[in-house]
């Protein structure tokens, strides 16, 4: 959606550029406009040609990798939202689409991490509804009754020594990352909160897993652990 994005644009820029010049050609007022367009364009093309070598390949220079990763949050992910609308994509599609892309970029660029570096987020819905201990925060409280997935992803916890903290909301979850300000984080939730987490956290690497909502949203969903534990594999 992004590369056809751009090569619309480029299209109607170049189609605007060359009919007013064969018209009547380029007042100085024109001429400054045309290059100003010229030069946005080149650099839309060539941040995005950088995030696409950045799902296969490190970005090293620390600053570059923001801003790639800013770029994508804060750009590329407009223009394929504006698209997709046009397109008529399903909203789901899309933010599937740039979950996918921004775990590859993770994967690519983040190797090595220490595990008590590495933070697991999840979503207090993954609680079973009649436990009777409510896990707000440190899952350790976790009584392991295997009622719900809390006590897969403790043990995956205990046997990597990775950080996890279940959030009641997108207040606390930023909350959580600021306090701990881990190397990496791998979050679950549903598409809409892990979209808005990944573009509120870019700062930050998140590694985005999908949770699984057998009885409707926010109630007793599930996780698949071995995604989790895929990751922390990866990371550290």
């Amino acid at each position: 959606m992004v590369s056809l994005s751009l090569i619309i644009l480029s299209a109607v820029y170049f189609s605007m550029a060359l009919g007013n010049y064969h018209r009547l050609g380029l007042s100085p007022l024109e001429t400054v406009i045309f290059t100003f367009l010229f030069v946005l364009l080149t650099l839309l093309v060539s941040s995005w040609i950088l995030v696409l070598m950045s799902t296969h390949q490190k970005i090293r220079p620390n600053g570059l990798r923001l801003y790639s990763t800013w770029m994508l949050v804060n750009i590329y992910y407009y223009l394929a939202k504006w698209l997709g609308k046009l397109v008529m994509q399903k909203k789901k599609e899309l933010q599937e689409s740039f979950l996918n892309f921004n775990n590859e970029i993770v994967l690519s660029n983040y190797s090595g991490i220490h595990s008590n570096n590495i933070l697991v987020l999840l979503p207090h819905c993954l609680q079973n509804s009649e436990c009777k201990i409510r896990i707000t925060n440190d899952i350790i409280d976790c009584a392991e009754c295997g009622a719900c997935d809390i006590a897969k992803v403790k043990g995956i916890m205990s046997k990597h020594n990775v950080r996890a903290a279940v959030a009641t909301g997108g207040s606390l979850a930023r909350k959580l990352i600021q306090d701990s300000r881990p190397d990496v984080i791998i979050a679950v939730a549903c598409h809409r909160d892990l979209t808005d987490g990944v573009r509120d956290s870019w700062r930050f690497p998140v590694y985005a897993v999908l949770n699984e909502r057998p009885n409707g949203p926010c109630f007793e969903t599930r996780v698949s652990v071995s995604i989790i534990e895929f990751a922390i594999k990866k990371f550290a």
